[in-house]
């Protein structure tokens, strides 16, 4: 088992993630309900939304109202 090393900002998103509506059997947020409660800019919220989703910590899907949903692996 490989263990991922996590910025402060990771894990805040990931626990913005895990309080979410369940989606997809895991908890998920969209990017405006996550950036409601980021402690960063938008810019900073996409990267960490990208280096999380390469660490294969969270995974992208479609809410049925056509808005990305960021859900835990």
């Amino acid at each position: 088992m490989s263990y991922k090393i996590l910025t402060e900002l990771e894990n805040q998103v990931l626990q913005i993630i895990s309080k979410g509506d369940w989606f997809n059997e895991a908890p998920s947020e969209c990017f405006e309900n996550i950036m409601d409660e980021f402690k960063g800019n938008k810019n900073q919220l996409k990267g960490v939304l990208s280096s999380l989703f390469q660490k294969e910590l969270i995974l992208e899907a479609e809410y049925p109202n056509g808005m990305t949903a960021y859900g835990l692996r």
